[in-house]
C-alpha cells in the first residue's frame, strides 16, 4: 500500500522540507536537491529558478537531499526519479529505506520522490551503520 504525501507529512516521517506545500505529492513527498558530488566526467539541473543552474556532465553522481527521514517500524521507503527527469533521460539508483531508519538521504544523481509502503506487521528496524547519520 502507497502512503499518499499528506499522510507521510502528518506522521512526521520525513523533515526539513523547502517547502511541504509543493513537495507534497498524491504518491509520496518530493525530495529537493542539497548538494550533488561528482564521480566522474554535458547537461543543466534547473531547480526552478532561471539564475540557478547546476552543471550536470555525462558519468555518474552521488546526491544528497535537503530532506531527513524517521522511518518508524510499519514503513518502508522507496527513492523513485520524478517523469520529467526520466523523460530527459535521467535515472536514479537507490537501494530501500528500511524501517526504522533515521538520517540523511542519498541517491546516485524538485529531483526525486521519495515513496513510503505501509508494512503488514511492524519490523525489528534498521540499526546499521548508517543509522543516525545527517550526511550522506
Amino acid at each position: 500500500m502507497i502512503m499518499p504525501g499528506r499522510v507521510a507529512l502528518s506522521r512526521k516521517v520525513i523533515a526539513q522540507l523547502l517547502s511541504a506545500e509543493h513537495q507534497n505529492q498524491p504518491c509520496g513527498i518530493d525530495l529537493t536537491l542539497k548538494r550533488t558530488m561528482t564521480w566522474t566526467s554535458p547537461g543543466t539541473i534547473d531547480n526552478n529558478c532561471p539564475s540557478e543552474y547546476i552543471d550536470v556532465s555525462c558519468g555518474f553522481y552521488l546526491v544528497e537531499f535537503n530532506e531527513l527521514v524517521s522511518m518508524p517500524l510499519d514503513l518502508m521507503g522507496q527513492i523513485l526519479v520524478r517523469s520529467s527527469l526520466f523523460r530527459s533521460g535521467v535515472l536514479i539508483h537507490a537501494g530501500v529505506m528500511d524501517s526504522g531508519y533515521k538520517g540523511a538521504i542519498g541517491a546516485m544523481l524538485q529531483l526525486a520522490q521519495k515513496v513510503f509502503h505501509q508494512m503488514s506487521e511492524p519490523v525489528e528496524g534498521y540499526s546499521g551503520v548508517y543509522h543516525g547519520r545527517t550526511f550522506v
